[in-house]
């Protein structure tokens, strides 16, 4: 499905037959009842939807310095949205309203935002969404850095490959394909040898059928094609559906791209909300990358978000 067939549905779910429809259908499978809940959460999902659009717009024509905010504002809208669909008595209690996210005191001294780190909680939208969207009850970690978040988001190769800048990862082939092809310096990367990088492919793709080593690649034969963006392990390119692999071991556990958009909002939205010093040197040196990652991050993910979170909407009507 293209990008303007996904996001399609942000138009029908505006009027209120359709979404309640919708909701009754998301409901069907839960153990609640799908009349009622459906017809009492019919407006809170156009509402959820609309409010993330206006966050979305208003962020488009402001500046560079608050656009992390109204970015961040507008996907918490659109994920509980999201969340309505699986979890119909959302929010269950005041404690999953909160961030779930802490982000660390900042010293001005060599400041890295690459190297700066969020810490993930036990409670908040967070730990609910990982659990709740995607079926993680633990988080694997408990503090993760800017730069394990931006190398797992495909479009951001075009600056990881950039002049002498390692790559962040590998293309293995588009989204509707039932052969993937993994460049064999994945292992000098992962410092694995083949059958343990193997076993790690069958462990995460539960649709490999056969694994065949080739001169210069790996080929992955799959029972069939990998129909989710929201895989934890591989990521999808929205312009292109491309399959995309970190190129880092330390990148090999798992976490959903929509997660990653997440928390680097969060913490740019920080930075802008309360640390104007640091961010309005950040904006204004021109002797930091740091800038050009997160310029290039916000034009990815303005447009990558409401793509998520369309595929996932739409999964619940759509059979790939």
């Amino acid at each position: 499905m293209n990008i303007r067939n996904i996001l399609s549905i942000y138009t029908k779910l505006q009027s209120s037959p359709l979404s309640q429809q919708y909701l009754h259908k998301c409901y069907e499978s839960l153990d609640v009842d799908a009349e009622r809940k459906s017809y009492d959460n019919t407006y809170r999902l156009i509402y959820y939807l609309e409010h993330g659009q206006t966050f979305y717009k208003q962020a488009e024509q402001s500046p560079l310095s608050v656009q992390p905010i109204l970015y961040f504002y507008g996907m918490a809208q659109f994920i509980k949205a999201a969340i309505l669909t699986k979890r119909p008595d959302y929010p269950e209690s005041t404690s999953v309203l909160a961030h779930g996210v802490t982000s660390r005191k900042r010293k001005k001294q060599n400041y890295s935002f690459l190297q700066d780190e969020v810490k993930i909680q036990n409670k908040g939208l967070f730990s609910y969404v990982s659990e709740h969207m995607f079926h993680m009850e633990h988080f694997p970690k408990e503090k993760i850095t800017m730069e394990e978040l931006l190398k797992r988001i495909p479009e951001m190769k075009e600056i990881y490959g950039f002049l002498d800048t390692p790559s962040n990862g590998y293309t293995i082939g588009h989204r509707g394909d039932k052969v993937l092809t993994i460049p064999m310096t994945i292992l000098d990367d992962y410092h694995w040898s083949e059958n343990y990088f193997k076993q790690h492919i069958h462990s995460i793709l539960p649709e490999c059928e056969e694994i065949k080593i080739e001169q210069s690649s790996i080929k992955v034969f799959l029972t069939s094609s990998i129909s989710t963006i929201h895989h934890p392990y591989l990521y999808v390119n929205h312009e292109d559906e491309q399959l995309f692999i970190p190129n880092q071991r330390s990148l090999q556990y798992p976490l959903p791209e929509l997660l990653s958009h997440y928390l680097v909002l969060y913490n740019l939205s920080m930075l802008s909300r309360y640390e104007t010093e640091w961010w309005g040197d950040i904006l204004h040196s021109y002797t930091s990358e740091d800038l050009v990652y997160i310029r290039t991050f916000l034009e990815i993910s303005k447009t990558k978000i409401p793509w998520l979170i369309a595929d996932f909407l739409a999964s619940h009507v759509t059979k790939n």
